[in-house]
């Protein structure tokens, strides 16, 4: 605990004349959140908690979609590479707040996640993660953040699951990769003209969309920021958002198409981006350690099965 609050202050003085924390809004691994004040302005401090955590690459994305989009994002302050902080922005979604995602929201989310992809598209060259190796600059000469990753999709996202195979296995899942991993590798027309990489938010869901008005007023949480096709990031709101809430699902369509084509074969990629976000469900489920053994061994069985049965339909 004094080991955390050290670090906590050091990055804070790192990045400040003055700072003072004012309270934890959450506390989620791999992750931990503060309302802090930093040189007199009202702040967000976001830093990693475990060896999954993202936030100096969230940061570095916020910053990347403030600078670069229309988007509404809070002003990102100071980047580190395990942490970020950003101004407070007046209109982000409430930690504790209810979670409503009506027509009204989807058709509004569904604009600004298109326009998020569109006027993302031309600083991207390749699929993958936000970051660099070998001790590359993070972000380009364009000021994008770096990219990891291939030219083609479907490589990536078998090096994807590939990478969360060890958290898996630790957790008796490491079948569930395996068993994803064969069928993307046999499937060589999985995402085949899935589209051009975009950058994705990853989690536009309405804890990280604020609507106000008809309009997207705030977006926040870019801690699973990717490079990848529209397709990834579609799917990722709609199949945890809207579950069998038709009108709400095809309102986030219009609004999508009204700023951004989808390609064509749309929807016949659809349970492959389903397996994929699964994958991220069983990790996710046993990082966040957010509920009772019982049941966590309950939600992973029902995923399990989910997944093996997507598997046998696809193969």
């Amino acid at each position: 605990m004094r080991r955390d609050t050290d670090e906590r202050r050091d990055r804070l003085e790192s990045a400040s004349d003055s700072h003072r924390i004012v309270r934890q809004l959450r506390d989620v691994p791999p992750h931990e959140v503060y309302e802090v004040r930093v040189d007199g302005r009202r702040a967000v401090y976001k830093r990693d908690t475990g060896p999954t955590g993202s936030a100096g690459v969230e940061g570095r994305v916020t910053a990347f979609v403030g600078r670069e989009t229309s988007v509404p994002v809070p002003e990102v302050l100071s980047v580190g590479d395990d942490h970020y902080v950003a101004a407070w922005h007046p209109d982000a979604p409430e930690p504790d707040a209810a979670r409503v995602a009506d027509e009204t929201w989807a058709r509004a989310a569904g604009r600004t996640l298109a326009t998020l992809h569109a006027e993302t598209e031309s600083h991207l060259g390749a699929f993958g993660p936000f970051r660099s190796r070998d001790g590359a600059d993070p972000v380009t000469d364009d000021g994008a953040p770096r990219v990891d990753g291939t030219e083609d999709w479907r490589e990536a996202a078998l090096a994807e699951v590939r990478r969360r195979r060890p958290v898996l296995a630790r957790y008796g899942h490491g079948d569930v990769a395996d068993a994803v991993v064969d069928l993307l590798r046999d499937r060589v027309d999985a995402f085949a003209g899935a589209g051009p990489p975009v950058c994705c938010h990853g989690w536009a869901t309405p804890e990280h969309v604020a609507v106000a008005d008809g309009r997207v007023a705030c977006v926040v949480d870019f801690e699973h920021a990717v490079a990848a096709p529209a397709g990834f990031d579609y799917w990722r709101t709609v199949l945890p958002t809207f579950g069998g809430d038709d009108a709400s699902s095809t309102a986030f369509r219009e609004g999508y198409e009204s700023v951004r084509s989808l390609p064509s074969g749309f929807d016949r990629r659809a349970p492959f981006y389903a397996l994929l976000n699964e994958v991220y469900y069983v990790e996710s489920l046993h990082v966040q350690d957010q509920h009772g053994p019982r049941e966590t061994a309950e939600r992973a069985a029902r995923l399990r099965e989910n997944i093996f049965e997507r598997v046998e339909r696809l193969s």
